[in-house]
């Protein structure tokens, strides 16, 4: 597996690795769009996290065991950033760390979107493999992880119509990874690039 076989978001878990691609009816999992979710934090600036994709137990029957869904978020307007959430109730969320607090006007570009365009996803295939075999997905690979985590990880896609990370950012192959501590509840994300 190469950062270059990814188009769409992949995600890993209990040995197994499933690829996403784009769904032509309504599907429990989607990428970008508005979410139902609030999310509470402290932060100098008003400038909000970025829904970036919610994967549904009906696409990962394993993520039934812990929550009909899972949202994820980023700070996409926050150079560089590195958060960690807490799930408070299906409806909202908590950051509890994140850096840098201030959001940059500018950052990846200007008049950046405050929603990403909205796509229903599907799972295309599955298959099992270990981590070390799925982080080569990562532009970065085989950083360390609990080996009960839910890994996803979200390249930025020309298929998308849209750009994450602005044209240096996204021919860098910028990608969002995610670690989901599904027993507590915990989301941490950050960002690669090649």
């Amino acid at each position: 597996m190469q950062p270059d076989d990814l188009i769409l978001p992949a995600a890993f878990f209990v040995g197994t690795a499933y690829f996403f691609e784009r769904s032509d009816r309504w599907s429990s999992s989607y990428f970008g769009g508005p979410s139902e979710v609030k999310i509470s934090r402290a932060s100098k600036h008003p400038a909000s996290l970025h829904h970036i994709l919610t994967i549904g137990c009906r696409e990962l029957p394993d993520l039934g065991k812990f929550s009909l869904k899972l949202p994820l978020f980023y700070g996409l307007r926050y150079s560089g950033c590195t958060l960690r959430y807490r799930k408070i109730d299906t409806h909202n969320m908590e950051v509890f760390e994140m850096a840098p607090d201030s959001a940059m006007s500018d950052w990846p570009y200007p008049s950046y979107p405050p929603y990403l365009p909205y796509l229903p996803l599907r799972v295309s295939r599955s298959e099992q493999c270990d981590f070390r075999e799925f982080s080569g997905l990562s532009c970065q690979p085989s950083w360390e992880v609990s080996a009960k985590s839910l890994i996803v990880v979200v390249p930025a896609s020309p298929v998308l119509g849209f750009s994450i990370w602005g044209p240096s950012g996204d021919a860098e192959g910028t990608q969002i990874i995610f670690e989901c501590d599904l027993a507590n509840g915990v989301v941490q994300a950050f960002n690669q690039c090649a």
